[in-house]
């Protein structure tokens, strides 16, 4: 399965995400070799470093983001993927508006897991509290997001 979790940036959001989940997937014991989890942004340059704060806010959980670089979003990402989960509704918005075709595979992360709003926060340039309140927030829905994962995962191999 690949997962393609897509901000703005590419330095807080998405990495956050992306990291999470591949961290969650290895501690319950499942093949990370099933997966293929990354994170892109709609407005970025490739080979940025994640953000000093959002390193910091991992690092309480113990998930290391400080070998991340961003990867600006292309269509061959798109393309190759099972799901993109969006860090917004207007992330969403500017790939089905170029894209339309794609729209069974583009969601937030917040609507993927069931939620009725579709934003995270973007903490860009806010205080190490903001971020950290970003990561409880995104690691709150990666943790829903894996349990709906595994269930379909359970569902495939019946």
């Amino acid at each position: 399965m690949k997962i393609v979790f897509v901000c703005t940036g590419n330095t807080c959001r998405s990495p956050m995400a992306e990291a999470f989940l591949k961290d969650i997937i290895k501690k319950k014991g499942e093949n990370i070799e099933d997966y293929v989890i990354i994170s892109a942004g709609i407005s970025t340059l490739d080979g940025l470093e994640a953000s000093k704060n959002s390193i910091i806010a991992l690092d309480e959980y113990d998930v290391d983001i400080k070998e991340h670089r961003s990867r600006a979003l292309t269509l061959d990402l798109i393309e190759d993927a099972d799901i993109i989960l969006t860090m917004g509704k207007s992330h969403k918005e500017i790939i089905l508006r170029s894209l339309p075709h794609y729209k069974d595979k583009v969601f937030t992360l917040k609507e993927f897991v069931g939620e009725k709003s579709l934003d995270i926060a973007d903490p860009y340039g806010g205080n190490l509290d903001i971020y950290k309140n970003t990561a409880k927030e995104i690691n709150y829905y990666i943790q829903k997001l894996f349990e709906k994962i595994s269930e379909k995962k359970k569902e495939n191999n019946k």
